[in-house]
């Protein structure tokens, strides 16, 4: 059939009553998924090769200053990492079209990962030692630049790439503050400080893709990635650091695995319900082995941690399917 033809033959069904234009309407939209799927592969192609270039490269730049760290002299050393860095967070700006986002934040990744060994060299050619307090302010100058990239360019990846200098920044003032107190030898404060901060990430989490709206599918797709790994990363920082502080906090730390739990099928986050339940098991041998081996002998006690860590992958499982997955 020629084209005109088919319109022809449309039409008429349609003067006939036998198409309506809601079907017209179901058919387009269903082919425009099928090309922007289609469309969507050699991008993700693409991106695979960005990521597996810039680690390769990052090795490279790695193994170059290792194996001529003397011959390549001081100019070397800088222009190798901290001349690097800033070469490719300048690329990061100028690749600024919605085509070359990919590539822009390739660039940018490719730069926080070189500034901190860079801003090392430097100062450790000058003479200065890397201290808590130069920590505090070489992390606190780098979250101020690449928090200026965010700002402007909303690039998603540059907001773990802020996050992860405020959070240096964070725990040199910890240690700066605390660590000559006697905190820090016995990790207490440590611990605390490590759940305060997963409690700010998942609160990032939940208000970032509120906060700045999606402008196209793409962009809806990576602030999700974004979302669920800071999730992730909030909740391994909360059970991680709160599983080794015992006492009555066990009490507390059940909940707070309960809570995780919930706040995984709340917000939609697998890797939060796949944590909260990874650290449920090992609290619940935790548990078994501290307070219940003397009084039900070992094997007995290793019988009931077994099926409550089926029960645990289970509940796990059905929660997935029942109401993240879907």
């Amino acid at each position: 059939m020629e084209k005109q033809q088919i319109i022809a033959f449309i039409n008429e069904q349609i003067a006939n009553g036998k198409i309506t234009p809601s079907d017209l309407a179901t058919i387009t939209s269903t082919n425009s998924s099928v090309v922007v799927k289609e469309q969507s592969s050699p991008a993700n192609l693409i991106n695979i090769f960005y990521t597996i270039g810039t680690i390769i490269a990052i090795v490279g730049v790695g193994i170059l200053v290792a194996q001529h760290w003397d011959e390549i002299g001081f100019a070397g050393r800088v222009i190798v990492t901290l001349g690097i860095s800033l070469a490719t967070y300048i690329f990061g700006w100028v690749f600024g079209k919605p085509e070359q986002k990919s590539l822009s934040q390739i660039m940018f990744v490719f730069s926080a990962a070189l500034a901190p060994l860079g801003s090392y060299v430097l100062l450790h050619e000058a003479g200065v030692t890397y201290d808590q307090t130069i920590q505090i302010m070489v992390a606190t100058v780098l979250f101020i630049i690449f928090g200026t990239a965010l700002f402007f360019s909303k690039r998603n990846i540059l907001v773990l790439v802020t996050i992860g200098f405020g959070s240096w920044a964070y725990y040199a003032i910890v240690l700066k503050m605390f660590g000559s107190n006697g905190y820090y030898l016995d990790g207490d404060f440590i611990k605390w400080a490590s759940m305060l901060l997963g409690a700010a990430y998942l609160f990032i989490a939940y208000g970032y893709s509120s906060s700045v709206p999606a402008t196209d599918e793409s962009d809806a797709r990576e602030k999700r990635a974004i979302q669920n790994v800071l999730y992730g990363l909030g909740t391994l920082a909360i059970l991680g650091a709160g599983i080794f502080v015992g006492g009555i906090f066990d009490l507390v730390y059940i909940a707070l695995i309960f809570a995780a739990i919930y706040g995984s099928v709340y917000v939609k986050s697998r890797s939060m319900l796949m944590l909260g339940s990874l650290f449920l098991m090992a609290h619940i041998i935790k548990i078994t082995s501290k307070y219940f081996i003397d009084s039900i002998g070992w094997p007995v006690a290793l019988i009931g941690v077994g099926f409550l860590v089926i029960g645990v992958g289970y509940m796990t499982y059905y929660l997935n399917r029942k109401f993240i997955s879907s």
